[in-house]
């Protein structure tokens, strides 16, 4: 169904605009959205063709505004699923985070734990196991930072 405005529609059937309004006033033509339908002018004047050129175009440019408003509301929901997805693997991601901090914060208690018992096995060794165990301690020393 084409749609034309008051204006249009007297232009195409060579009356003026009031002529229009008083047709839709008196019921003679249907109104959708504001707009004259062509299907309620070829009612109201059936001798008139409206298979002109101008007809076609008119036609064409709303098939055209048609498909880019379904485009435009088609890449909204693209865009919405996309936002969707996003915010998944970006919760996925900030729960692998947390455990891995968490991990790291465990290691790091052992690691000191362990520092501060070769430290007390260091007081109750014999001399010839210290140079060994200092060895381990450095090693410690170094893992935990």
């Amino acid at each position: 169904m084409i749609k034309l405005s008051v204006s249009q529609a007297a232009r195409r059937l060579g009356v003026s605009r009031a002529h229009i309004q008083d047709q839709i006033n008196l019921g003679k033509l249907q109104t959708h959205e504001g707009y004259v339908t062509t299907d309620s002018i070829r009612l109201a004047y059936p001798a008139y063709n409206l298979h002109s050129e101008q007809e076609l175009h008119l036609q064409k440019m709303q098939q055209i505004k048609s498909d880019a408003m379904y485009k435009a509301g088609a890449a909204d929901a693209a865009k919405q699923a996309n936002e969707q997805a996003l915010m998944t693997v970006i919760a996925s991601l900030k729960s692998k985070l947390y455990k891995e901090e968490m991990k790291n914060q465990h290691y790091q208690l052992v690691f000191s734990q362990l520092g501060g018992r070769l430290e007390a096995l260091e007081k109750c060794c014999h001399e010839q196991d210290k140079r060994p165990l200092n060895e381990l301690q450095s090693w410690v020393s170094q893992q935990a930072h």
